[in-house]
């Protein structure tokens, strides 16, 4: 399993639209692309960094071939980022995946 994870410097003032198109670009990824999902965070600064997961990284690099229906959804985010693009900081390999999607009981 590959991990990635990726920054987002959203433009002033545009971070809950940028919340909803990256929702919905997260989705069409997830139902298109073979991902398995993303957590998005926010740091003390105020840039987003998401975490996403992937089966493995060939999986993960046929993602960037998008189709014409689709890459609207992807270039709609992209327009409220200052850079155009997120910076992908780490693809990390899965050594040892303790993590829950609620707490132990």
């Amino acid at each position: 399993m590959l991990s990635v994870i990726l920054e987002f410097d959203v433009v002033e003032g545009k971070s809950e639209e940028f919340i909803l198109c990256w929702t919905e670009c997260t989705r069409v990824i997830y139902d298109n692309f073979g991902s398995l999902g993303s957590r998005l965070h926010r740091d003390k600064d105020g840039k987003f960094i998401a975490y996403a997961q992937w089966p493995d990284l060939d999986t993960y690099e046929k993602e960037s071939i998008w189709p014409d229906d689709l890459v609207v959804y992807r270039d709609k985010m992209r327009a409220l980022l200052k850079s155009g693009k997120p910076k992908v900081l780490h693809l990390l390999d899965v050594e040892v995946d303790l993590l829950k999607s609620q707490q132990y009981n």
